[in-house]
């Protein structure tokens, strides 16, 4: 019979993925594992240390909900609440994507919120179109718009 996975098996799962490829990546869910980048001396446990050297060794970038302190709740009168989905970038990820952000959302139905990773190409500063009005009297206007539309353009 086989066993259930384990969250070691996870986090050696993700780092041979992290072996076989080389792109930007992005990774995000319910971790059931209490996480803070700034206070390190919660991880107490062994999964919660596994968790924390798997961050650190990927350098892996946990983005903030700035909209949400917590993501779960168990919606007792005296309510336990804790952030336990996360998204995670590695650096590659924020090189091309770098206004990544992650926005939260209220949980009507689940004990745990719904999260929206946006992102969108960086767009370099818009160079604005400029004519003027003399162009059109210049001898070769003509002949230089026919040249300048026949021009293959290649993408970046």
């Amino acid at each position: 019979m086989d066993s259930l996975p384990t969250k070691t098996d996870f986090w050696t799962e993700l780092n041979d993925i992290d072996n076989l490829i080389n792109e930007p990546w992005c990774i995000a869910g319910d971790y059931e594992i209490l996480y803070s980048s700034e206070r390190r001396e919660l991880s107490t446990s062994l999964p919660q240390q596994n968790f924390h050297k798997w961050i650190s060794e990927f350098s892996l970038i946990d983005l903030p909900i700035p909209n949400l302190q917590f993501t779960w709740s168990n919606f007792r009168e005296n309510a336990s609440c804790s952030r336990l989905d996360r998204c995670f970038v590695n650096p590659e990820w924020m090189l091309k994507l770098p206004k990544t952000n992650l926005t939260g959302f209220s949980r009507p139905v689940s004990d745990h919120c719904p999260l929206l990773v946006n992102s969108s190409l960086p767009i370099g500063d818009p160079t604005p179109f400029r004519f003027e009005n003399m162009w059109l009297h210049h001898k070769e206007f003509k002949r230089n718009i026919s040249n300048w539309w026949a021009e293959e353009v290649s993408s970046r």
